[in-house]
């Protein structure tokens, strides 16, 4: 029975990439002299993300802490990875932003060309020509008042518990001198976890974002930087935990 369910909820992913690509491609045609900065197509990006998420039986989404987006100002977004469903899932933070991705997403059919048109941005790990090629695509959005939103960690993690964080994202932060604002997603493991095509029912997705923190004024300093957000997120990380074990068993140990 279960093993249905997910061929059923593939097949409506499935479906809804199709019609939301076909949406993004729509919109990168007809409006790309009148919407420079793409906003229009990461609205559709983000129904699209918003509807895959609520797919998933019983799935509730809880956003905390929506204060602590700076309005009318560009940040560095910046959330742990655990699953799959966390780009879709994050969608749900209210605000413009760019992700930077790993260059694979970007070959992916349909996907990785719905993400090109909304101006997303690839990233291609080991290629320190590639990579500074990206920060300063990236740099360009922030320029223009546009957000961007990475993974710190680069990948995955295995256990659920915050791996090591990659520099490139601090770097961006500092030479364009705008905030980090940390953002905590638990519960996107246990809907579907790492290795897993099923989703599991009724699981409690939250995200949780942090305050701002201002980057050092050179990259002198980008490591203590690092250490510094990472610090922040694992101590709240652990909060959250803790106050969703009370909700649903199978929470990050």
């Amino acid at each position: 029975m279960r093993n249905a369910l997910a061929v059923l909820a593939w097949i409506g992913i499935t479906f809804l990439t199709l019609f939301w690509t076909f949406l993004i491609a729509l919109d990168f045609l007809l409006h790309r002299l009148f919407d420079p900065d793409l906003k229009n197509a990461h609205r559709l990006a983000s129904c699209w993300g918003r509807m895959l998420v609520r797919m998933a039986p019983g799935t509730r989404v809880e956003v905390m802490g929506k204060e602590n987006i700076p309005a009318g100002r560009p940040v560095v977004f910046m959330a742990n990875h655990q699953s799959y469903v966390d780009v879709p899932t994050l969608f749900f933070v209210p605000a413009q932003f760019k992700w930077m991705a790993d260059e694979a997403l970007f070959r992916i059919p349909v996907f990785g060309w719905a993400m090109q048109m909304a101006g997303y941005v690839p990233v291609r790990r080991g290629d320190p020509r590639q990579g500074f090629r990206a920060l300063e695509r990236a740099r360009g959005w922030l320029g223009r008042g546009i957000s961007v939103f990475i993974f710190p960690e680069g990948t995955r993690s295995h256990t659920g518990v915050l791996g090591r964080f990659q520099t490139g994202g601090f770097r961006l932060a500092v030479l364009s001198q705008k905030p980090v604002v940390p953002v905590l997603v638990t519960g996107t493991r246990q809907l579907l976890p790492r290795g897993s095509w099923s989703f599991r029912w009724g699981v409690h997705l939250r995200l949780t974002v942090l305050e701002p923190v201002n980057p050092p004024a050179d990259s002198t300093g980008i490591r203590q930087f690092s250490r510094e957000i990472r610090s922040r997120m694992r101590g709240a990380y652990a909060r959250e935990i803790r106050a969703l074990r009370s909700e649903q068993r199978d929470v990050l140990p």
